[in-house]
């Protein structure tokens, strides 16, 4: 017996549904419309009058926080203006004193060339008032007669010697050098001649059991530019160098057949260094 057939509906298409759609979404509009004309002007002022206090609540309190804000930065623009105007006074007022300050270090420079020329002067003056005097160093304390005995029998003529300024030492100790000026400086010049061949000649002068040494008289400043020279003078011995210093802090150097003059201590070192 056959099956009887199954009506099928027809499946929608896609105008169909488009319509429908459009259908639904007029009458929800439609609805949305009557609802709001239908709302109560009552409860439309209520919605309205709350939206303003709560646009008022939120301006105040923004207000309220960016108040300080602004009165910090007003403050902060108030003082940068003030430190700008400040920074731009003090860059003028130090313009103005390195401007006046110039002529100023000029001045100074000036001063200080001249003053150093005039030291150089008194410090020469003082040398040739000096020249004539002569440093005895290691004479036993109480033998100065004997010394002064060379007046009468080698015809030198003495002005004055004494032992330099300061208490007697003990016994065991060194005694004071001795100053001597003499009345000719040619005096000098052969005391000076006799007590360097004795020194090159590696012949010590004696007094008794007492080593002397015979030194020209000079300033404290050229005594102290000549002690630079002290260290070197030991490697030169160490060489087998003969030196002597020259007036007024020069040091004359004769070594292996060559004679040199040297100015300062660090250029003896490089003639010293030449020859390892």
């Amino acid at each position: 017996m056959p099956r009887p057939r199954k009506n099928n509906p027809v499946p929608e298409t896609t105008d169909n549904r488009s319509e429908a759609n459009e259908l639904a979404s007029q009458a929800t509009c439609k609805t949305r419309g009557e609802d709001d004309s239908a709302m109560d002007p009552a409860l439309q002022e209520v919605i309205r009058a709350v939206t303003e206090n709560l646009t008022k609540v939120f301006e105040d309190k923004l207000k309220h926080q960016i108040d300080p804000i602004s009165r910090f930065m007003r403050e902060y623009q108030e003082q940068l203006h003030s430190h700008e105007e400040r920074i731009t006074a003090a860059e003028t007022r130090i313009s103005d004193l390195e401007d006046g300050a110039a002529p100023i270090d000029n001045k100074i420079k000036s001063l200080e060339k001249r003053l150093k020329e005039l030291e150089e002067h008194a410090d020469d003056l003082e040398n040739r008032g000096r020249r004539k005097n002569i440093r005895i160093i290691g004479l036993p304390e109480g033998k100065e007669g004997k010394l002064l005995n060379i007046e009468r029998e080698k015809g030198v003529k003495v002005e004055r010697a004494h032992r330099t300024a300061g208490r007697a030492p003990a016994h065991d100790q060194k005694p004071r050098p001795i100053l001597v000026r003499l009345h000719n400086f040619r005096d000098k010049q052969r005391i000076m001649s006799a007590a360097w061949e004795k020194s090159k000649s590696n012949q010590p002068l004696k007094h008794g059991d007492a080593t002397v040494m015979i030194f020209s008289d000079f300033s404290a400043a050229v005594v102290t530019k000549r002690k630079r020279f002290d260290e070197v003078k030991k490697r030169l011995k160490s060489a087998g160098a003969i030196y002597r210093m020259l007036y007024p802090a020069q040091l004359k150097v004769t070594l292996r057949g060559t004679t040199k003059i040297f100015q300062s201590p660090t250029e003896v070192e490089r003639f010293l260094e030449t020859l390892d």
